[in-house]
């Protein structure tokens, strides 16, 4: 075996030092940061001076509770921490914003602050995800914000909708996840008509005890979607709720993908909605639930709705309850 003649010191070192990584420039550095949640960002200012600066130019804020910092302090030290990244967060816009409340103490007033603040800073994607055992009253800026393009909203109460108008102009994507609560299913229809541009749109909630169905049957909303093009509906009415139903059904006279699940085809049966003048677009239909809604008056009237006079067929797909006890 031929030994090297240089120690072994000098063997092991690398051109530049061993930190390859801190030699990368300031754009690659920023797009590893923001692969990582926020907290991870902050620590990896004590690898070196040369990180330090950085996590703050980061255009992505991901903060949790169980995960932060402080966490071991309760909500008091997820605050403190939270409110420390938003003021010396400097980016000059947030591309995303991802904030997850587990702690049912967490303080309602400090996430309405929060949330006011991102909005303010020209906040592209909202994620929130709170715990229901405490009301946080969304704030109105959070939907009045003329830079968000996608919002996914889980553990959220909607009822602060009644108060102020929605404008979200800009608004592709949400997602109405399966615990949010609202006190009338107006409020929905009321934030469904503030997003013109919406391209695509998942409602998931099935809480709904609370609607009083008269504020249901005054409600004077118009709903146009133009530019919907898919929707995932698995979500469910009260018959007293007939016409905020309605209206979203309309809406989706313009969707090419489609998936329904069983509580929403259920509730079809209240409606008397002429089927034929509506989802003539649409070329993909996912049905979900058991077998017996393949003999539903509702489903067959969709389908013969669905297929086109074009030359586009409609692709129909029944996923059975059958296949997910597998």
């Amino acid at each position: 075996m031929v030994e090297s003649s240089q120690p072994p010191s000098k063997q092991r070192s690398l051109p530049g030092g061993d930190d390859r990584i801190s030699q990368l420039p300031d754009v690659l550095l920023l797009q590893i940061l923001s692969l990582l949640s926020t907290k991870q960002a902050v620590v990896t200012g004590i690898l070196a001076k040369r990180w330090r600066p950085l996590w703050p130019a980061v255009s992505v804020l991901d903060l949790d509770d169980e995960s932060s910092p402080d966490s071991r302090h309760g909500s008091a030290g997820f605050a403190e921490f939270v409110y420390s990244v938003l003021l010396l967060h400097d980016a000059p816009a947030i591309e995303r914003f991802r904030l997850r409340c587990a702690n049912p103490n967490s303080s309602a007033c400090d996430i309405a602050t929060w949330l006011c603040h991102v909005a303010r800073r020209r906040v592209e994607c909202v994620e929130l995800s709170l715990s229901l055992s405490r009301y946080v009253a969304l704030p109105r800026r959070l939907f009045n914000c003329d830079t968000v393009s996608a919002m996914k909203l889980n553990g959220v109460f909607l009822n602060a909708l009644a108060s102020f108008s929605v404008r979200l102009p800009l608004l592709r994507a949400l997602h109405v996840g399966d615990r949010v609560l609202f006190g009338c299913h107006d409020y929905l229809v009321k934030l469904l008509s503030g997003c013109p541009a919406l391209e695509d749109l998942v409602l998931e909630s099935t809480y709904n005890d609370a609607c009083g169905g008269v504020v249901c049957a005054e409600g004077n909303f118009e709903l146009s979607l133009k530019h919907l093009s898919r929707a995932k509906i698995g979500f469910s009415w009260k018959e007293r709720c007939l016409k905020s139903m309605l209206l979203i059904f309309q809406a989706l006279s313009h969707v090419r993908c489609l998936s329904l699940s069983p509580c929403t085809v259920a509730v079809r049966r209240f409606s008397t909605l002429p089927l034929v003048k509506y989802y003539t677009s649409c070329v993909y239909l996912f049905v979900f639930g058991s077998i017996c809604f393949l003999n539903s008056r509702f489903i067959l009237s969709l389908i013969v709705s669905c297929i086109r006079e074009h030359d586009v067929a409609l692709n129909l797909v029944f996923i059975w309850d059958v296949l997910w006890r597998l």
